[in-house]
């Protein structure tokens, strides 16, 4: 089968990302013919067709007024993205098209051109996009439901719910609006993949027809575990918890770091270690106050990313938001490691308590220290609770499983 991947970064930006290019790879062994259709990017990975490749819009830089005129013109309608999709499909010929996160820069023109060639199209659903103006259900600090909740999406204007900037969210709002009210979107694509529940309970609210979700979780493959040059680092004298993310409001590392400094007499030989960049990071170093027993380690990869994973004791992930599916809590799994996480959104869908890891009560500072204090006091069953976490993903996110049920919706449609 021809298989069209399309997502709009061809580089780790985030777990999309590393989901897109693990498919890719996995329907590459499987003997299909897997293309790939993208933007052009500095970091972009090496690929022969990128001269196809769409142009990046940088939407976080401000240039001439008409420049910027012309990159919201290309998040509603983007004619040059179309132009370049109607290449690859005239060179690759594709059997069908899997789409991951496009919205912004590529605009619903590659799908109208997809539909236009008769090409069946499969979204998966790593993010809130198709519901929520800002991606997230999360603004002024807190979860929002409002935009689907009232079937318009006004509260994104009222709340200026993307970046706190008015005339940012007026973009948002019309986008979301000439999308679904306009365009009708999710008519245009033939299945929705809902990596949890949770996602496929929101598409349906939002107007879905519940036969056109289908509830697929994502694969990790152990494969990547075979080099274990990660261990040789392994320094058993050194405990710590640890975060591994974007350092962003709503992923809750304030909390973690103020329920860290609340219980610092009881974790007066314990570290914690926060991994990752963002526009947080200063902030949160300075509520940090300068205590030694945090760190920053900034961005990590490859086998010092692996190493940092295996040594940790804990994997904690405090979110405020309505997490998706997220890639941390999976790598946590696959080296044996208890995750401690907020019961919020997909999370408790991955994590039993105190059988595959903990949950907390999200954004409740007590319940956070509570449940860490007991971790660190039961070394026994937080590495019998990592241990169960590893089987069960196993069993539940195994690749070859995901493919078959994968295939199986490829052909039907």
């Amino acid at each position: 089968m021809k298989i069209l991947q399309i997502n709009k970064f061809f580089f780790l930006k985030g777990g999309a990302e590393r989901h897109f290019f693990d498919l890719a790879e996995l329907l590459t062994k499987k003997g299909h013919q897997v293309s790939i259709w993208s933007t052009k990017h500095s970091q972009n990975f090496f690929w022969p067709q990128e001269e196809l490749f769409a142009q990046y819009s940088d939407f976080s830089k401000r240039e001439s007024l008409i420049k910027d005129l012309k990159k919201i013109k290309r998040m509603f309608w983007n004619k040059e993205a179309k132009n370049r999709l109607e290449e690859v499909i005239k060179q690759e010929k594709p059997d069908i098209a899997h789409l991951h996160n496009i919205f912004s820069h590529f605009s619903p023109s590659i799908i109208y051109t997809l539909k236009k060639h008769n090409i069946p199209i499969v979204m998966t659903l790593h993010d809130y996009k198709m519901f929520c103006p800002n991606y997230k259900f999360f603004s002024q600090e807190k979860l929002c439901f409002d935009c689907l909740e009232k079937n318009n999406f006004r509260s994104c204007l009222s709340k200026k719910c993307i970046k706190n900037s008015w005339s940012k969210s007026l973009i948002g709002y019309l986008e979301s609006k000439w999308q679904k009210d306009f365009l009708k979107l999710a008519d245009k694509i033939d299945i929705f993949l809902a990596p949890t529940l949770f996602m496929k309970k929101q598409a349906i609210k939002s107007g879905i027809p519940v036969e056109k979700i289908i509830h697929l979780p994502h694969f990790i493959d152990p494969e990547f575990l075979k080099d274990l040059s990660y261990q040789k680092k392994s320094n058993s004298s050194e405990k710590y918890l640890l975060y591994a993310g974007r350092l962003s409001k709503e992923k809750g590392i304030d909390l973690l770091i103020l329920s860290f400094l609340e219980n610092l007499s009881k974790l007066s030989k314990w570290k914690l270690k926060i991994m990752g960049e963002g526009p947080e990071k200063i902030k949160l170093q300075k509520l940090a106050k300068g205590c030694k027993q945090i760190e920053f380690l900034g961005k990590k990869k490859g086998q010092e990313l692996k190493e940092i994973i295996f040594q940790a004791y804990l994997v904690i992930v405090p979110s405020v938001w309505a997490e998706n599916f997220p890639f941390s809590v999976l790598e946590s799994f696959v080296f044996k490691k208890a995750v401690l996480a907020a019961r919020i959104g997909g999370l408790p869908e991955m994590i039993k308590d105190k059988k595959t890891g903990l949950l907390f009560k999200p954004n409740n500072l007590i319940d956070l220290i509570r449940k860490t204090t007991w971790a660190v006091n039961n070394p026994k069953k937080i590495q019998k609770i990592g241990k169960q976490a590893y089987k069960e993903i196993l069993e539940k996110c195994d690749p070859e499983k995901y493919y078959k049920k994968l295939i199986k919706i490829y052909e039907r449609i």
